[in-house]
């Protein structure tokens, strides 16, 4: 096997016997930092893979060009606008909970 089984294999034994401590202060750091440096990496990414795609779409026809130039960009940007308006409106409910 290699190193990186031999790594991911430790890990998640370690976190079947507890190692891996999750309380709602640690969901809480998770989210927001998810949210601050996570979402960010993967909307720049979204965007150049839009960016590509549209850029094929100029050397295909018929129904590839549509999909290409419109369908995907259009579908990547709407999948990233409800998962981070959903993530910030969890952030704002929980951390109001976990305050309260």
């Amino acid at each position: 096997m290699s190193t990186w089984t031999d790594m991911r294999d430790k890990a998640l034994e370690a976190m079947k016997e507890g190692a891996l401590d999750v309380v709602e202060e640690t969901k809480q750091k998770f989210l927001d930092n998810f949210i601050d440096a996570g979402m960010p990496a993967i909307e720049a990414y979204a965007e150049l893979f839009s960016a590509t795609v549209q850029e094929q779409a100029k050397n295909e026809t018929g129904w590839v060009k549509i999909r290409d130039m419109f369908v995907i960009p259009l579908a990547v940007k709407a999948a990233l606008g409800v998962s981070s308006g959903i993530l910030s409106m969890v952030q704002g409910k929980t951390g109001k909970a976990a305050t309260a």
